[in-house]
């Protein structure tokens, strides 16, 4: 749906000063080389062309030079009469005697709206140059990506965001602990938002905690709860070591579930799969007590 805008409104935006329209541009200035599939879909026989920012050079298969490009960026449209044309441009600024419209996209909740992409061509020449290298040309505009197109970059991402570790907490607190007497651990869950971008979309991954694996470090199999456990005289997660030890290193493993929302909706999407963090507390010597009877009162 295309909305022609009056003379007002070209005028308004007429204030604005911005060049004239783009003129052919140099390739060297403006390809970035190399072949980036997956961040991009394939669009009606265009072959690979970007979701994101920036600008894409679609490899061929033979191996011979490129001799086309293709990238997003904001658009402006002019209308000659009722015959419109679209430019590459930051502000709406059309030819004398063109009236800017609206490209009227519109997305769905929960959905991103790219911005139009645009091609351009050139002729590879025997020395290596590049000729007849053409203005980037229109080609849509637009399109609106939802959860659905960034799942399988979602899950990728999960694995690969740093999630901070579970922190541990140990009582008793100062480095030791006895044979035979319940040593509690706990931990403080909380869930993570962590801000990327997937597809050069702005998106927002959460991570909540689901499990928790307790290795106390003597050789004990070890606790696996989806209880965080608490502190003294409220704890539900404990350890009772049965030998001395000069030296045990607790350790937890958090397991966490992912979601993932594109910034700014509402929803969350859930993302396939798990991570995993670990977190080591300091060293815990392990004593053994023995009750003696003695003679005089003990010094307190």
């Amino acid at each position: 749906m295309m909305r022609r805008e009056t003379p007002a409104a070209l005028l308004t935006v007429a204030l604005l000063a911005v060049p004239t329209l783009p003129a052919v541009a140099d390739p060297g200035s403006t390809t970035l080389e190399g072949n980036a599939q997956e961040s991009n879909v394939a669009l009606n026989g265009y072959g690979y062309v970007p979701q994101g920012g920036g600008t894409y050079v679609a490899p061929v298969a033979d191996g011979a030079p490129a001799s086309e490009a293709y990238r997003r960026g904001p658009a402006y449209r002019c209308f000659d009469g009722d015959q419109p044309t679209t430019y590459p441009g930051l502000v709406p600024k059309c030819p004398d005697g063109q009236a800017p419209g609206d490209l009227g996209l519109a997305c769905a909740d929960g959905e991103f709206a790219m911005d139009p992409l645009f091609r351009q061509t050139w002729t590879n020449n025997a020395d290596g140059t590049r000729s007849a290298v053409s203005a980037w040309e229109f080609v849509n505009d637009g399109s609106c990506i939802g959860a659905a197109d960034l799942a399988a970059e979602a899950d990728a991402a999960f694995r690969q965001l740093t999630i901070a570790p579970s922190p541990i907490v140990v009582q008793p607190p100062d480095g030791w602990t006895l044979v035979n007497v319940a040593t509690i651990t706990y931990t403080e869950p909380g869930e993570q938002i962590l801000d990327t971008t997937l597809l050069g979309i702005p998106v927002q991954i959460r991570a909540t905690p689901e499990t928790y694996t307790w290795d106390y470090g003597d050789g004990s199999e070890p606790v696996r709860t989806t209880d965080p456990g608490a502190a003294y005289p409220h704890h539900t997660v404990a350890h009772t070591y049965e030998q001395p030890s000069d030296r045990v290193d607790i350790s937890l493993t958090t397991t966490w579930t992912g979601q993932f929302r594109i910034t700014g909706t509402p929803t969350w999407t859930d993302v396939t799969g798990t991570a995993t963090t670990t977190s080591t507390a300091d060293p815990l010597q392990v004593y053994e007590a023995r009750s003696r009877l003695v003679s005089d009162n003990l010094d307190r």
